[in-house]
């Protein structure tokens, strides 16, 4: 179906995820004129440099949405600067992947695609999958320890009514990491990171902890993560495998929800 507030280009659909195992724009329309009017100091960046950070932080924020379109000309009156700086700005974030632009329209912020999203995490479930193997085969008492003081914090984390999806997603994270890094091969690490980080979904998922938005979701992940560190200290490295990639495809599931809501 067609996604009522990302346009046209974004559609939901139902995936396969042959990879993974299975456990069963916007309405807002914020004008440039919204963005924080703070000026600009000398620093050891940039005009072009300080102005693009400025316009990240705005996406980031949600001041500038999915599909918005950014105007040179307001956006060199609300910083003073010349539009030739703005547009030097816009190429700085254009680089990035978050923003593109449009013949005939100019420049916007660019949309995540569903078909990104779902190919983000089934790669990253790959991934993850291969760490997890990995430590339940080889992994040492020391790090088997840390990923228990991990999956607690965790646990404490979903069990507090008052915890943020922000707070709970921060410690998935370095556990994931944790991980990862135990493994001791660089390149792994390279690319799981690199996804993890890639500038768009940064801003329009990790960024907004979509996939831990409520504490049902939150002990649900626990139930994933305490799978997970029983089939690696039983060394079991085909579960340890599965339940990894259990953990990210019901993380997909879940921003697959929360995008369609």
């Amino acid at each position: 179906m067609r996604h009522p507030r990302m346009g046209a280009g974004y559609t939901i659909r139902s995936p396969s995820w042959p990879f993974l195992p299975d456990r069963t724009s916007m309405t807002r329309q914020p004008q440039s004129a919204d963005i924080e009017e703070l000026p600009l100091g000398r620093t050891s960046k940039s005009l072009p440099e300080q102005v693009a950070d400025r316009l990240m932080q705005s996406i980031q924020t949600g001041v500038l949405q999915p599909g918005e379109r950014l105007k040179e000309e307001t956006l060199s009156d609300r910083f003073a600067v010349s539009r030739t700086t703005v547009r030097e700005a816009i190429s700085t974030l254009e680089r990035r992947g978050v923003i593109e632009r449009v013949p005939r329209f100019g420049a916007r912020v660019r949309e995540i695609r569903a078909d990104e999203i779902e190919e983000i995490f089934c790669i990253r479930a790959q991934l993850l999958g291969l760490a997890a193997r990995r430590v339940a085969e080889h992994g040492d008492d020391e790090i088997l320890a840390q990923l228990r003081q991990q999956v607690e914090r965790l646990r404490q984390l979903a069990d507090k009514p008052s915890t943020s999806p922000a707070s709970y997603a921060k410690v998935s994270i370095e556990t994931q990491q944790l991980l990862i890094q135990a493994v001791g091969w660089k390149q792994l690490g390279t690319m799981y990171e690199g996804l993890s980080n890639q500038m768009l979904w940064k801003t329009s998922v990790r960024g907004k902890s979509l996939s831990f938005q409520s504490q049902q979701r939150r002990r649900e992940s626990v139930g994933d993560w305490q799978r997970l560190l029983e089939a690696v200290c039983t060394r079991d490295a085909a579960a340890a495998e599965e339940s990894a990639k259990l953990l990210l495809g019901a993380s997909y599931r879940a921003v697959r929800g929360q995008l369609a809501s």
